[in-house]
């Protein structure tokens, strides 16, 4: 995540509190039925047709003293299935909403959507949709009683505008939606659920690849891919409060993340492993080569987080406001702004778009402030991967701007005076994806050998 130091004390530190929409209105009847709407969005991303029907559609319903049935169940279901059997097949990741919200009558609103469709790696599927719905309130409960399709070009004045965000909780019909679409699996460790992809099991050498602060594992593909190619046995995860894995209620913390780690090799029965920490996963790699170092055969940091002067934050609990304010001040821009992670950003046209469909999960925001509250002070970490004379190599783009390799040059050939540093010329913060070449070849060809 590019200058997630910046954006984040931002909101910690700023001491004008700023409403959220959602809290300014929350007795406004069309936040009622917004809310009410993102029941329907879980059920769409889970794929449950079954519950869109049972749960979102009063069966009846007199609207402006005009009777009107409302669709049926197995219709609800027929079309539902066709069109997720279609997504599936063209890689369906999520749509991005823009929601208004108009009042025909204090029990009726019109719910105008404007969407469009994301393959998984954030290129367009579909594009300009538009629908409109009618939503009533039956014994206060605001369910819809009508669909249909529009035009997009849809024109309305007096309406109340919502995002979609953090509409989707991380329970089992999510991890079931995930099964059906997706290459991983799903095992529980001691603080949740975590969701991994694994391969070459059988292998000699086993890489695990460690994602960053933000980004879940998906940012490795390149990487994953190249081991894969290469007979590696290599492993990527998403740590909790990211991608899929489960957003726990607890302080963030480099031991929770490092914890988690163990566990999942525990789980595989995978015993010792090449550890490659990218960015802030560089303090989880750092933590456990320090305190797990027999489990460890060397230790790959790219781009690492852990070797900068963190400002100490003493209130390491997060707020309800301090979510409230993150998510409507930093989340428009948020997926935008992962392109500053680039030393020539327009070769990655649609990697914004693509960590846009994370802002749907519920409790992410949360993870994210709790995170960057929790850090703890890395020195005596890499004064005891020194001592414990773990091989230790660092990968860095010359041209980082989150985490600037020529800040900390200094201090890590005083921290760690044996490692080997490998520096990418033409790259900013990801010099895996930037430099995939010249990274590959150095990583399997002379780190890894």
């Amino acid at each position: 995540m590019p200058n997630y130091q910046k954006i984040i004390n931002t909101v910690l530190l700023c001491s004008i509190i700023i409403v959220n929409q959602s809290n300014a209105i929350a007795e406004n009847d069309s936040f009622k039925a917004f809310k009410a709407y993102q029941s329907y969005s879980r059920n769409w991303m889970n794929m449950n047709a079954t519950a869109i029907a049972r749960d979102n559609f009063h069966p009846q319903a007199y609207v402006n003293n005009q009777f009107i049935t409302a669709i049926d169940a197995p219709m609800i279901e027929a079309n539902y299935q066709a069109s997720f059997t279609a997504l599936r097949a063209n890689n369906y990741w999520y749509s991005e909403e823009k929601l208004t919200f108009c009042k025909h009558s204090d029990s009726t609103y019109q719910v105008f959507n404007h969407y469009d469709r994301y393959k998984y790696d954030g290129s367009l599927l579909q594009s300009e949709l538009a629908t409109t719905y009618l939503m009533e309130k039956q014994q206060g409960l605001w369910k819809f009683v009508y669909l249909s399709s529009i035009a997009p070009d849809w024109q309305n004045t007096g309406c109340d505008e919502y995002l979609n965000y953090e509409f989707l909780p991380k329970d089992q019909s999510f991890r079931d939606s995930i099964n059906s679409r997706w290459n991983g699996n799903f095992i529980q460790l001691d603080d949740g659920y975590t969701y991994y992809e694994q391969a070459n099991k059988e292998a000699n050498k086993h890489i695990v690849l460690v994602h960053g602060f933000s980004v879940p594992s998906y940012i490795w593909e390149p990487t994953y891919q190249e081991a894969i190619r290469r007979g590696y046995g290599v492993i990527r995860y998403d740590t909790y409060g990211r991608g899929f894995s489960d957003n726990p209620d607890t302080a963030y913390s480099t031991e929770l993340l490092a914890t988690q780690l163990i566990n999942l090799l525990n789980a595989l029965a995978v015993e010792k492993v090449h550890l490659v920490g990218l960015s802030d996963g560089g303090r989880t790699v750092a933590d456990i080569a320090a305190r797990f170092p027999n489990r460890i055969e060397q230790l790959i940091f790219v781009a690492p987080a852990g070797f900068h002067d963190d400002p100490d934050i003493v209130d390491k609990n997060v707020s309800e406001q301090e979510v409230s304010t993150f998510i409507s001040e930093v989340y428009p821009g948020i997926g935008q702004g992962q392109l500053a992670d680039f030393y020539i950003p327009e070769k990655f046209k649609h990697w914004g778009t693509r960590y846009n469909g994370l802002l749907k999960y519920q409790g992410f925001a949360k993870a994210l402030l709790s995170t960057r509250k929790n850090y703890q002070l890395m020195e005596p970490t890499h004064q005891a991967i020194h001592q414990n004379q773990t091989k230790t190599s660092f990968m860095w783009g010359t041209h980082d701007s989150v985490l600037p390799l020529n800040e900390v040059r200094i201090k890590i050939n005083d921290l760690l005076p044996d490692s080997k540093l490998y520096e990418f010329s033409q790259s900013g913060h990801l010099p895996h994806m930037e430099e995939e070449e010249k990274f590959n070849q150095i990583l399997f060809e002379e780190i890894l050998k």
